[in-house]
Order: C-alpha cells, then structure tokens, then sequence
C-alpha cells in the first residue's frame, strides 16, 4: 500500500467573500481531486486525489486560538488581505512563522509585520511590487483581467521539483480589481502541490462570479 500524503493548506484572507478560498477549492476540482469531509461552516475541507490528501483550511479569526491550542502545522500559509488589527495578533503570526511556504501579498503595508527576523519558511511574495518573487505586470483590469505573471525567481515545490524564472499570462472574469490576488495567491498555491503546469494553464480564463 502506497503511503498516504496530506498537505495542510491554510488560507488567511479577511475579505468578505473569502474568494481565495473558494477560489483554490474550486481549482483542486478541476485537478480532479474529490471532496471527502466538509463540515457544516465549509471552512474546512479535506480532498483526495490518489495517494495524497490536502486539508484545506479558511484561517477566520475565529479559528486562530483553536489551530494554535492544536499546534496545526501548515505546509502552506496563504495571505492576501488582513486588517490592520490582525498583524498585530501573535496567534497569528505563530501559524504563519510555523508553515514550511508562506504566500504573502506584499503590497499589503504590514505584510512582513507577519513575519520573524529568523525565519526558516520559504517565503514567495506576490503583488505588484518589482521585487516580488511573483510580480504582476502588463496588467489590464476592466471587466476582465489581462496580465502576465513574472515568476522571477527559481521556487522549490513541496515534492522537490524546480519551477524556473518563466512569464504566465493570465484572463480572469472578475467581480472586483482586488480579486487578481487571489487568482494569483491560488496559481501559486497549485504549483508548490505540483500540479500540472500546462493543466493550469488550461484553466487560466477564470470566473470568479461563478464560484461565488
């Protein structure tokens, strides 16, 4: 019997659609992985595909003390909006400093207040900064989303395998000019579980309305 892998994927997103969750539940779909827990809140969610399992996790605040009394620990942190208040919460920033990868939106004014001086979690940074691992650029927002995402350094995925420095373009329906984060913090997501990589791009025209 082939060992059982789990993933524990914790989304940390403080917008009222919670779309990066949605959004990453409705991707791993389209990867064929099936649904085998969802308790009745439906933030948290287990999926197969395989020999390997992802508890995938909606980090609310009211979640927070319970990961940390169960000393959860995250293969990937995933951030894109918090208010002000959360990154001043050292509950918070224990499960984020815990994770072996932490997505982070690094235009957020407080991204790295999330972050301790020694840490040992491969951090991959996105956003429209230039110094981002991953910088959005050619970017076109009306009522669709046009843009290229620039992987700019190499990243290790959680089996070992290398992406390379490449360019991504990316269409996605959209219900509001912030929703490009989460379409990326999810793109991202996929590939460190190592995903097929031109399957993704099978699915790069998006719409979010539906998955609302």
């Amino acid at each position: 019997m082939e060992e059982q892998k789990i993933i524990v994927i914790g989304i940390m997103e403080e917008l009222k659609d919670r779309i990066s969750f949605k959004l990453l539940k409705e991707i791993l779909n389209k990867f064929q992985y099936k649904i085998l827990y969802q308790n009745k809140s439906e933030n948290i969610i287990i999926l197969n595909k395989g020999d390997r399992s992802i508890l995938l996790i909606d980090i609310k605040e009211d979640l927070i003390y319970a990961i940390k009394d169960m000393d959860i620990e995250f293969n990937i942190v995933v951030h894109t909006f918090l208010n002000s208040k959360s990154y001043e919460n050292k509950n918070l920033k224990k499960i984020f400093n815990k994770s072996e990868y932490i997505i982070i939106n690094c235009d957020e004014k407080k991204w790295n207040y999330l972050l301790e001086e020694n840490l040992k979690s491969i951090i991959i940074s996105y956003g429209f900064n230039n110094k981002a691992s991953i910088n959005i650029s050619s970017c076109n927002i009306h009522d669709i989303i046009n843009a290229n995402l620039c992987f700019q350094r190499e990243i290790v995925t959680i089996g070992g395998n290398i992406i390379e420095p490449y360019e991504l373009p990316i269409k996605a329906n959209y219900m509001n000019k912030l929703d490009i984060y989460s379409v990326i913090a999810t793109i991202a997501t996929s590939l460190l579980i190592d995903e097929d990589i031109l399957l993704l791009k099978d699915f790069m025209e998006v719409n979010i309305n539906k998955i609302l």
